[in-house]
């Protein structure tokens, strides 16, 4: 639930076109952190949290700071930098969890509490500051981060319940709540979902949950504008098809 209504959106100038900029074009790697900063300035009417910038560089300075102890083991300088997180407070918020504030950056980056996928873009981004190459995975139902996605042992992450590595039967369990059909262990379907997902994949998947809790919000204007925004960052066939229907 919102405590408080939204602030009434911004319209059309700057922001929208600081966001336009960053999603335009066909290439699909995306720069997911300055475009989730501009979405929460549309959307919260430009009264966005005033420490974000700062808050977000300390947390980068933390990060390669751990991660330089940690030597070669990327492994390892992967988890340093996932549970950074949850040392320094930030956590899913399984209390509110529909809370539109959950979606914007900012407020994750205020509040220390976000969705799976908000926390896995923190996640991601300290991990390349601290030259972690860390991936994204929409998986479904639940964003995750790793490495070595496509090799045997793969370091999968949950950025959401404090970082912690997910073993075969968890992400086995995870699939199966998501689609509602467990395969037999040996079949190890979850593989087929541990795949890098691009900038603009993680932008329309953040603008899609924002939509359906905004609605659920009763913030119906604001889930138009999220709407609009999520045309923008679509690839181009898919802002044409859109129109299309609307």
């Amino acid at each position: 639930m919102v405590h408080d209504d939204l602030p009434e959106p911004l319209p059309f100038g700057p922001w929208w076109e600081v966001f336009r900029r960053l999603t335009e074009g066909e290439d699909d790697d995306v720069s997911v952190v300055p475009v989730a900063l501009a979405l929460s300035e549309i959307l919260q009417g430009g009264r966005t949290w005033s420490g974000a910038e700062a808050c977000l560089r300390r947390l980068e300075d933390a990060a390669q700071e751990a991660v330089a102890q940690e030597g070669d083991d990327q492994a390892a300088a992967a988890r340093t930098v996932v549970t950074l997180l949850a040392r320094e407070g930030f956590a899913g918020d399984e209390t509110s969890y529909e809370d539109p504030r959950n979606s914007f950056l900012d407020r994750v980056l205020e509040r220390r509490r976000g969705l799976p996928i908000t926390l896995s873009v923190l996640a991601v981004h300290l991990g390349r500051h601290a030259g972690v190459p860390l991936q994204g995975v929409g998986f479904p139902g639940h964003f995750l981060v790793g490495i070595a996605l496509h090799e045997p042992e793969p370091v999968v992450l949950d950025p959401f319940r404090g970082g912690r590595r997910l073993e075969a039967p968890e992400l086995d369990q995870l699939l199966a709540r998501a689609t509602g059909r467990r395969a037999a262990p040996q079949q190890e379907r979850w593989r087929e979902y541990l795949k890098p997902a691009s900038g603009r994949e993680v932008v329309v998947r953040m603008l899609r949950n924002l939509m359906m809790h905004l609605h659920n919000a009763k913030q119906p204007a604001h889930a138009v504008v999220a709407q609009r925004l999520l045309q923008l960052a679509s690839k181009p066939e898919g802002r044409s098809a859109r129109r299309a229907r609307d």
